[in-house]
């Protein structure tokens, strides 16, 4: 391995332990084995190095113009905790086979690796059609009873803040989502109903365009999303990205 790489992997690991190596891996689609036997070109470097970007961002926090550090909690899961989110994330990225086949069957490997990582009661995965009017269930996973369902459609005409938001934002965390300005908008047909109080939501970047979300939802008392949590879901909407990066539309 190049010296150049060598750098910004372990730059990485200093801004964000082995939660920033392995988010590095999920950015550039090589793990550090990989980058081991690579040689320091141009291109590599210049991935890496917009990869390493996206580490520091992550650290920095929400991306929310109206977030402050108040909002958001800082990275404060036990040991045992982010030892769980390793080892989940290092089952996904083992499994060559998620990448390589349907994109629904990654869908639902995510979800529920998602929901058992969060602790989330209903994770899922959305798709944005190509005319950007609305987005459909690709698949939704359901903890209780391990329930898969899809199909469920919302319009941006009637959730016009939550489609700013996606588009313009790198992950939604709203720890009070009935009254998130993001969010609110869902809380009479939606939140309520299902008895939402919490939602974490990661855009999903194909090829440089936002192409679904990847959405946590919580049950029960309102939950204030930590940075170890918001790193954790967009290491799962990267994996979700990856996959979809290596089919055409059509597939999904």
């Amino acid at each position: 391995m190049g010296s150049e790489l060598a750098s910004i992997i372990t730059e990485a690991e200093r801004i964000a332990g082995l939660q920033g190596k392995l988010l590095l891996a999920g950015i550039t689609r090589m793990t550090t084995a990989q980058a081991t036997s690579a040689r320091d070109t141009p291109q590599l470097i210049a991935q890496f190095q917009a990869a390493l970007l996206e580490v520091k961002k992550s650290v920095r926090g929400n991306t929310n113009p109206s977030a402050n550090a108040a909002e958001l909690k800082p990275g404060n899961l036990t040991p045992d905790q982010l030892r769980r989110h390793i080892e989940l994330y290092l089952d996904l990225m083992s499994q060559r086979s998620l990448v390589l086949g349907d994109p629904l069957d990654t869908a639902k490997r995510v979800d529920e690796t998602a929901a058992a990582g969060l602790d989330c009661a209903r994770v899922s995965v959305w798709l944005l059609d190509p005319d950007e009017t609305k987005i459909t269930c690709f698949d939704l996973f359901e903890r209780n009873g391990a329930k898969h369902s899809a199909g469920l459609e919302l319009h941006a005409k009637d959730f016009k803040p939550y489609f700013i938001a996606i588009a313009t934002q790198r992950t939604i965390a709203a720890h009070e989502a009935q009254v998130d300005p993001r969010t609110e908008c869902f809380t009479a047909s939606y939140l309520k109903p299902l008895g939402i109080t919490s939602m974490l939501d990661v855009p999903i970047w194909v090829d440089g365009k936002m192409v679904g979300v990847v959405c946590h939802e919580h049950q029960g008392p309102s939950r204030r999303w930590n940075l170890d949590e918001e790193r954790f879901a967009y290491l799962m909407a990267s994996f979700v990205s990856l996959s979809m990066e290596r089919h055409t539309p059509s597939r999904f």
